[in-house]
């Protein structure tokens, strides 16, 4: 797939907010083994917040899309994790409004997301934050060709973020509760890198269904 309509990209949208509620448990055993235990309750209710929008408001544009659900995250889940998650989605603000969403304007998302994150949070690679996957996951989606389909972007995303969450299991801690436990929070995944996995991956099987 090149490109998803509105009426699609809500679709994947809504997609995207089932398998995240589905994974509260999951996320919140994750977050428990070094945090306080409760970011899958936070990523359950930014997220239902997400369906709500989508099922209550009438979005006309990609902007629309990404930008309501990421003003619904934000207001929903409170706190820093409000703001960090959201701004993943926020970064359409500086994209045009189109009707219809290409790879190459999805990757400019992300990529403004990331700044966005960046700036918020202060938080870099390595840290044990969810950046730890959404950075590769951005980079791995740029290496991609600009002709390429959506599957093979989002599977590049997936990917990318599946190793980056491994990844944290090697890295101390710096930022919430775990940062306390200093060498102790490692060989455990990080909570929030594992939500950006589990966003791309379902997203890749989203489009792979739609063919």
């Amino acid at each position: 797939m090149k490109k998803l309509n509105v009426g699609q990209t809500i679709e994947m949208m809504s997609y995207v907010a089932d398998k995240m509620i589905e994974s509260k448990k999951l996320l919140c055993e994750i977050d428990g083994k070094i945090g306080d235990g409760d970011h899958g309750l936070g990523i359950e209710r930014g997220f239902m917040a997400v369906k709500d929008f989508l099922s209550e408001k009438t979005p006309e544009t990609i902007y629309d899309i990404f930008s309501g659900a990421g003003m619904a995250m934000m207001n929903s889940m409170g706190g820093a994790s409000g703001v960090i998650f959201s701004a993943m989605f926020m970064g359409v603000i500086q994209q045009p409004k189109e009707e219809v969403l290409s790879p190459k304007a999805f990757v400019g998302m992300c990529e403004n997301g990331l700044k966005r994150i960046k700036l918020a949070g202060k938080a870099q690679k390595g840290d044990k934050t969810m950046l730890d996957a959404l950075e590769p996951a951005v980079d791995a989606m740029k290496q991609v060709s600009e002709d390429c389909g959506f599957e093979e972007l989002f599977d590049a995303a997936y990917q990318a973020a599946l190793q980056g969450v491994e990844d944290t299991k090697k890295y101390t801690a710096k930022f919430g509760r775990a940062k306390f436990l200093g060498d102790r929070s490692l060989g455990c995944e990080d909570a929030g890198a594992t939500s950006v996995s589990i966003i791309f991956g379902s997203m890749s099987e989203y489009v792979s269904r739609c063919k």
